[in-house]
């Protein structure tokens, strides 16, 4: 920034050049329009100025001699801190203005916020057409823009300012009187560049005339204002910007300067509110099976008209057909807005499914039974689900059962990828498992023939119905096909006995016959070598191979071991003749229907 001393050493150089400036400079400048205003006949341009009165860190206050009688105080705070000077900096700028504010002391800003630096304005009662100086905003080198809340007019423009637009001023050492047309409280300025300081003060511009300005709002979407009191008319905006009478498509603030027959000027504003057409939507799902749902949505809307469906007259309404359908809505002032909306209906498609089993009809339990589900409008990967007794078991086209009961109830769900499938999921037909029991067989005892007796019954016990039985082998047996034969086998025989329910459920048993022959057991033999009676030959013991024979001296000492009994012993141990006497021996048949054997056998020669 510029130091202060720049600033004020500058004063005089600026003031001796601005009189030098004004002999020289174009008819058309801005600062010779002020000049010209100066001359313009009396009365035309009268400011009331504030008197300041007091200073105070981001604030000041001062009062305004309204010329009736009455005044109004003003009061100016700011987000920064500001001071004052005694008197205008660069005073002779504003020496043409044909109502020139007095010399005194005024506040003095640096702007100092930066970005976000606001000052607010504020009168005590509503005032009209504020009038702001300023003097020295920016400096050479250094841009400073201020904006404003309210739209102004140029009254006096000093030199070094740019007027950006109806709301903002940049200044580069820059000088200007601007006053915002219209009646207010309060006039908000931003700034964002700080600097060296600008001189600013406050006034209350006197009109020369009256300006009215009537307003005829149009049902929607312009409307109309004519301005009353002077010969020529310039508006900053709409149809017809030189004519008394001017339309407007847009809400804002605008201004009107008026000229009367002396060329006094006035300004005057007004803000004007143009109704314009409701912000309408629709929204819904504009493709679906069978009929859609749009649904309008506009603020302010009181009608609705749709050129079909269900509720033409609704902000909600279905469609059946295919089409194009618009719809307009109207608000309370007549504006109407409207919007087509392409509507697409498919076909809906009735999917099916059906489930057949194999084997059908009634099993036997055990029995595995394979599902198969066949079905229309499943779509490209159409999701089949099975369920047992509504559980779900699996997916897939098939679905085999291992663990049927009776009752168990079988179905498929189908969920189509169709589009417009309705209904998109569904269940097939049920199977109901008809399951019959297999018969159960036991038998409670062991079958055995000891020699005691040449035969034994079979007696199983059988749960269940049954319809025919057969026990194979059949020999031995006095009949197969009853449940209860006789059992006469010439040798230990497993028999099995088949049965079949009514259903034709089939079951199998073994069971086993013992033949068991008396051993004979001599206790004596002479192994000396004749060929009589050399071994010791045990009479039936060869039908039992599993059979162990131990013999055992008198002490106990084991003299003889084998399995089974191919080669009978012969009286000789580690090849030796065992010397005459008596030895015990013990004879396991390893046969659940035998028990061990034992007793003594003499050696004789």
């Amino acid at each position: 920034m510029k130091p202060e001393k720049i600033k004020s050493g500058l004063l005089m150089l600026c003031s001796f050049l601005s009189l030098i400036f004004c002999f020289f400079r174009p008819p058309n400048h801005p600062a010779v329009l002020g000049k010209e205003k100066q001359n313009a006949p009396a009365g035309c341009d009268v400011i009331h100025w504030a008197k300041w009165s007091k200073f105070s860190g981001s604030n000041a206050t001062g009062t305004i001699d309204e010329g009736n009688g009455s005044s109004v105080d003003i009061s100016m705070s700011s987000n920064f801190d500001f001071s004052s000077t005694p008197e205008i900096y660069n005073y002779f700028t504003f020496s043409y203005y044909a109502s020139p504010p007095p010399n005194d002391t005024v506040p003095k800003t640096t702007w100092s916020a930066g970005g976000g630096g606001s000052t607010n304005m504020t009168f005590s009662h509503q005032v009209t057409n504020p009038v702001l100086l300023i003097s020295s905003l920016g400096q050479f080198g250094l841009r400073a823009t201020l904006g404003f809340s309210l739209p102004y007019v140029i009254l006096y423009d000093g030199g070094g300012m740019t007027f950006d637009t109806g709301f903002s001023i940049t200044g580069e050492e820059g000088y200007a009187i601007i006053m915002f047309p219209g009646s207010f409280k309060s006039v908000v300025i931003t700034s964002t560049t700080p600097e060296d300081y600008t001189n600013i003060t406050w006034g209350l511009g006197v009109p020369a005339f009256a300006v009215n300005i009537t307003e005829t709002a149009s049902p929607c979407g312009s409307t109309t204002a004519t301005a009353s009191g002077g010969l020529s008319y310039k508006w900053n905006g709409g149809d017809s910007p030189s004519s008394a009478t001017n339309t407007f498509h847009t809400s804002g603030r605008y201004i009107v300067t008026v000229k009367d027959a002396s060329g006094c000027s006035v300004s005057a504003s007004k803000q004007i509110d143009v109704r314009s057409s409701p912000t309408l939507s629709v929204k819904g799902n504009f493709t679906g099976c069978g009929s859609v749902t749009a649904t309008a949505i506009a603020d302010s809307a009181v009608s609705y008209l749709w050129d079909g469906g269900d509720t033409p007259n609704s902000a909600v309404n279905t469609f059946h057909t295919s089409g194009l359908y618009t719809v307009i809505v109207t608000d309370a002032h007549q504006c109407r807005a409207s919007r087509g909306v392409d509507v697409t209906i498919n076909k809906t498609v009735g999917p099916a499914i059906n489930i057949t089993a194999s084997p059908s009809g009634p099993i036997c339990s055990g029995v595995p039974v394979t599902y198969s589900a066949s079905f229309s409008n499943g779509g490209d990967s159409p999701e089949i689900n099975w369920l047992k007794n509504g559980i779900s078991v699996g997916p897939g086209n098939t679905y085999t059962a291992t663990d049927l009961v009776d009752g168990d109830i079988i179905q498929c769900t189908l969920k189509s990828h169709v589009p417009c499938a309705v209904p998109a999921t569904l269940t097939s037909n049920s199977i109901i498992a008809d399951v019959k029991a297999i018969p159960a067989i036991t038998f409670p005892q062991k079958f055995v023939i000891d020699g005691r007796s040449s035969s034994v019954q079979l007696n199983p016990v059988i749960s269940g119905n049954i319809a025919s039985c057969l026990w194979t082998p059949a020999e031995g047996l006095s009949n197969p096909n009853i449940p209860n034969p006789i059992a006469n086998p010439a040798s230990t025989t497993d028999y099995t006995l088949t049965v079949i329910s009514p259903a034709g459920c089939q079951t199998t048993a073994t069971a086993s016959v013992l033949v068991s022959k008396i051993l004979i057991i001599p206790n004596t033999f002479t192994p000396n070598g004749d060929s009589i009676n050399d071994t010791w030959e045990i009479a039936n013991l060869a039908i039992y191979p599993k059979v162990t024979v131990d013999i055992y001296t008198r002490y106990g000492a084991n003299i003889y071991h084998s399995i089974g009994y191919a080669r009978p012993w012969n009286g000789l141990y580690n090849g030796k003749k065992l010397p005459v006497g008596t030895y015990y021996y013990i004879i396991n048949l390893n046969d659940e229907a035998q028990s061990v054997k034992s007793g003594w056998v003499a050696i004789l020669r």
